[in-house]
């Protein structure tokens, strides 16, 4: 893999910027970021593989823990491997975005000095990436904070709470929307929108924005039209009346937008997937699934198919509108006890769902069998353990 090779007027930055690396914290730009459930550990497919990030390495308190993505290139003998950008220090986080072929994005977090998110662009399932800009105000902290248009454009949700878009890969980003906009669009007043957590695009390259509604109305899905910010859904079910939802996650399968959703709060909180065919508009719902007091730790995308990690050494699956979700296998010993963020699905080579955990400088892979999971893959990463440049 190649280190990212910024203009010249951006190295003076990042030099500077990255000097500081490893003795501070974090304090970026606009707000703070909220807490963030699931976290940024995820996994989605795209027309030419799958990618996953995850957190490997030591304790965040140390500046040890260094996020990384993992590509599997399409094909059922393909193996996962190591496809981390490099050149900058990746504690923040990474978020990741593909389009049409074997494109993907990749936009790392800010973290302790690195107050904007270096962008790189790779044109072969992640062996090699390229310098695609720095997104200032940095990307949000949420998983899907950033997307890619079928045509290669790219949607962001910042840390300060504005929505930017670029035409095109390496162009310059401009505001399509802020949080206050959106928020006094007429749908997002009638749904109560208190907030923005997840960005996408359609498959007609219509831009989507999910965030919480605190009352009535649609699911806090919403689409760019010729008037705005339009409610795209989905519908509200009566059992759902007076329950705050928020969107965990926006992502594209194919020609299908698929969200997963967290309605109300506490031991009444419920788990929903939702799935569009018809461009954003016309969703459909799964059946809830009781969460009792348990917490998403990470979720994924197989196909159109969305697989949830809980606390507790749980995993549930959905597969489509209507369908009630399912139990995977309990969690091999000891993952319950590895941070939120070293542990997310990925979508198998065979169908259904892989386990990536990573434990110290070590990423195993997990096939899913009718009651276990059977350690199929092992890659031991370099971890620059005492430095975070």
């Amino acid at each position: 893999m190649t280190s990212w090779r910024w203009p010249a007027t951006a190295v003076a930055v990042a030099v500077a910027v990255l000097a500081g690396c490893g003795s501070t914290r974090a304090s970026g730009t606009g707000r703070p970021a909220a807490p963030v459930t699931p976290s940024l550990a995820t996994s989605a497919g795209y027309p030419d593989g799958t990618w996953a990030v995850l957190v490997m390495g030591g304790a965040a308190a140390q500046h040890n823990d260094f996020w990384q993505v993992f590509a599997r290139p399409a094909g059922k003998q393909a193996a996962w491997r190591l496809a981390t950008p490099l050149g900058v220090a990746s504690n923040g986080g990474i978020a990741v975005a593909a389009t049409g072929g074997p494109n993907l994005f990749a936009a790392l977090l800010p973290s302790q000095d690195l107050r904007f998110s270096p962008l790189a662009r790779s044109t072969d399932n992640g062996a090699k990436w390229a310098a695609d800009g720095l997104l200032d105000p940095p990307l949000a902290a949420t998983p899907s904070a950033l997307a890619a248009a079928p045509g290669g454009g790219l949607i962001a949700l910042t840390r300060a709470g504005t929505v930017q878009v670029a035409a095109h890969p390496g162009g310059s980003w401009t505001r399509l929307a802020t949080e206050r906009s959106v928020a006094g669009s007429a749908a997002a007043r009638s749904c109560g929108l208190t907030g923005l957590t997840a960005a996408g695009y359609t498959a007609a390259a219509a831009a989507l924005l999910g965030g919480t509604c605190s009352r009535g109305g649609h699911l806090g899905i919403f689409m760019r039209g010729a008037g705005g910010w339009l409610a795209a859904g989905p519908a509200r079910p009566a059992a759902l009346a007076g329950r705050p939802v928020e969107v965990l996650q926006l992502a594209r399968s194919g020609a299908a937008d698929v969200a997963l959703l967290q309605a109300g709060t506490g031991r009444t909180a419920s788990l929903l997937g939702a799935w569009s065919t018809a461009n954003g508009s016309r969703w459909q719902l799964s059946a809830p699934y009781p969460l009792a007091g348990a917490q998403p730790r990470s979720a994924a995308l197989a196909g159109q198919a969305l697989g949830v990690l809980l606390n507790g050494g749980r995993a549930i699956t959905v597969t489509g509108p209507g369908a009630a979700w399912q139990p995977l296998p309990a969690l091999p010993a000891g993952t319950a006890a590895l941070a939120a963020g070293a542990v997310t699905l990925a979508a198998g080579p065979s169908g259904g769902f892989q386990l990536l955990t990573g434990r110290g400088n070590q990423l195993s892979v997990w096939a899913a069998g009718s009651d276990s999971w059977n350690r199929s893959q092992v890659i031991k990463v370099s971890i620059p353990y005492g430095s975070s440049g």
